[in-house]
């Protein structure tokens, strides 16, 4: 992808950067079903047919293909896979390592075992229950508030146009907050940036974005070019668990960030 950057006119402190060409070079990647599950947020009502304990606060959040959430005494992750309708099976969990005490240790194993043997699902307005591919309901769950794009945004990956996703480099920085007008403004590493963006479901578009025309050498501009072609790539959103995840039409990451809020 090729940008052009329009000379800045007296007292413009904004150039338009225009794109020439709006093919994408990352790796295609097969894209995931769409999902009524994707963006949304639960809290776990039951496992088992039980209820959870007063003062537990259990939950699962599902983006785009992957899936988090507490399990009482650590946070997990998982991958996803769906039908969009009825559909669902998880898969590995990964967990942090915190210990805790012998009920909550024993409610999180539970909790999770529970996530490992679904195979449908069902949503029933601010409800989700969750079954095995037979017998009982495994899991329900309340509806938490919906998953926004709106705020600021510490960007940690960004595709680099070659088939690769990779961290910020060392020494650099860039950040983003998406407005509830429909504008997106930030610091690409070097320039600031800005332009309109938006949502609509799980499907966004960015840009066109406009930026200052400073230069502070070769691995900054490199870097910078590369985070607001992928921006402008993106077409798909999620958050989970703080984290914004961005991706093209062929489900390619393109930006990573986690929330500044309370940073």
């Amino acid at each position: 992808m090729r940008f052009s950057i329009v000379p800045r006119t007296f007292g413009m402190s904004l150039a338009l950067l225009v794109i020439l060409n709006a093919c994408s070079t990352a790796a295609p990647t097969a894209s995931p079903v769409s999902s009524t599950l994707a963006n949304t947020s639960w809290l776990l009502s039951t496992i088992n047919g039980q209820p959870v304990a007063s003062g537990k606060y259990l939950d699962l959040l599902f983006g785009i293909r992957s899936a988090s959430g507490f399990g009482g005494c650590n946070q997990f992750t998982t991958t996803y896979s769906s039908d969009g309708s009825t559909v669902l099976s998880f898969g590995d969990f990964a967990t942090t390592s915190m210990a805790c005490d012998a009920t909550t240790s024993l409610l999180e194993r539970t909790y999770l075992a529970a996530l490992g043997q679904v195979a449908r699902y069902v949503i029933t307005g601010n409800s989700l229950s969750f079954a095995g591919s037979s017998g009982p309901t495994l899991l329900t769950y309340t509806a938490q508030a919906a998953p926004t794009v709106e705020g600021p945004w510490n960007v940690t990956m960004v595709n680099n146009g070659k088939g690769a996703v990779s961290s910020v480099p060392a020494g650099i920085s860039a950040a983003m907050s998406f407005l509830p007008d429909s504008i997106v403004q930030g610091f690409a590493g070097c320039n600031d940036f800005s332009g309109g963006y938006t949502v609509t479901g799980q499907a966004i578009t960015i840009g066109p974005l406009s930026a200052t025309q400073k230069s502070c050498g070769d691995t900054v501009n490199a870097f910078e070019m590369q985070f607001l072609t992928a921006l402008q790539n993106s077409t798909k959103w999620a958050v989970s668990s703080g984290t914004l995840d961005l991706r093209d039409a062929n489900g390619a990451l393109q930006v990573e960030a986690t929330t500044a809020i309370g940073h």
